[in-house]
C-alpha cells in the first residue's frame, strides 16, 4: 500500500532514525519467555540478541566455528564470552540507531537457539545487507530459509527500505542456493570482497527490491489458494 507505512504486529522494527526516539513510544515485545520476537510460523521464532543470550551464543558458535571460518572471516578468531557480549551490545546499540538488527534463530517454542539471521541496515540508501547462519546439526531442513524470508519481509513492511541485498562467497553453494529460493536476483560478483587472514573470497551479490518482493509473495500466496 502506498503512501504511510503501517507498523505490523512484529517486535522487529528499529527506529527509523534516532531523532524519532522523543517522538514514539518504545516498540511492543511479544515475549517467549521474556524474549523480543518475531514469530516465523509455528516452528521458529526470531528473537532480538540480548547480553543475557551471551553464553547460549557462544557456545553455539564454538560448536560451529570450524566450519563458520571456512566462509566467515570473523569465525576466525575463537569465540568468547566477552567478544559476544561486545558484539551483541554493539548490535543493540545499531538497533537503537536503526541501524541492524541481529536475531537469534530459535526453535522449541523459543528454548533452543540454532543459529542466527540479522540485517544490517543502511538508512541513508533505504537498504539492507542479510546475513544467516544455521547450526550444522539443523542445516537442511529449510529453517534459514524461512527465518530470512521473515526478516525480509518484515523490514521491508515495517521498517520501509526499498531493497535488501544478499553477499555470499561465490563457493558457499548452500547460502547461494537459499538466495535463489528466496527470489534474489543475481546481480554479479565483488573480486575478493570477503578478506581473510590469509586469503580473499570473491562475494556473489544478489539483491530484491520491496516491489519484487512484494509481488512475488502475492503470487504466491495466489497459488497456494
Amino acid at each position: 500500500m502506498a503512501g504511510r507505512r503501517r507498523r505490523g504486529p512484529y517486535a522487529t522494527s528499529p527506529p527509523r532514525s534516532p531523532h524519532d526516539l522523543s517522538l514514539r513510544p518504545p516498540p511492543r515485545t511479544y515475549p517467549i519467555g521474556g524474549m523480543f520476537q518475531l514469530a516465523v510460523d509455528d516452528d521458529i521464532a526470531l528473537v532480538l540478541a540480548e547480553e543475557r543470550h551471551a553464553l547460549a551464543m557462544t557456545n553455539l558458535i564454538v560448536r560451529n566455528q570450524e566450519r563458520l571460518a571456512r566462509w566467515e572471516p570473523w569465525a576466525e578468531q575463537p569465540a568468547t564470552l566477552d567478544s559476544t557480549r561486545a558484539y551483541i551490545r554493539a548490535a543493540l546499540e545499531d538497533f537503537v540507531r536503526g541501524r541492524q538488527i541481529s536475531t537469534i534463530i530459535t526453535v522449541d517454542g523459543g528454548r533452543r537457539f540454532v543459529g542466527r539471521c540479522g540485517m544490517r541496515i543502511n538508512p541513508y540508501a533505504g537498504s539492507g545487507d542479510i546475513g544467516y547462519w544455521i547450526d550444522a546439526e539443523f542445516e537442511g531442513r529449510g529453517i534459514t530459509s524461512r527465518s530470512a524470508r521473515a526478516l525480509v519481509s518484515s523490514v521491508f513492511a515495517e521498517v520501509g527500505l526499498g531493497k535488501v541485498e544478499l553477499r555470499t562467497s561465490v563457493a558457499n553453494q548452500r547460502s547461494r542456493a537459499v538466495a535463489e529460493r528466496l527470489g534474489f536476483a543475481y546481480e554479479g560478483i565483488l573480486p575478493g570482497g570477503l578478506r581473510f587472514s590469509n586469503h580473499a573470497d570473491d562475494v556473489a551479490l544478489y539483491g530484491v527490491t520491496a516491489d519484487k518482493w512484494q509481488t512475488a509473495r502475492a503470487q504466491a500466496r495466489g497459488r497456494s489458494r
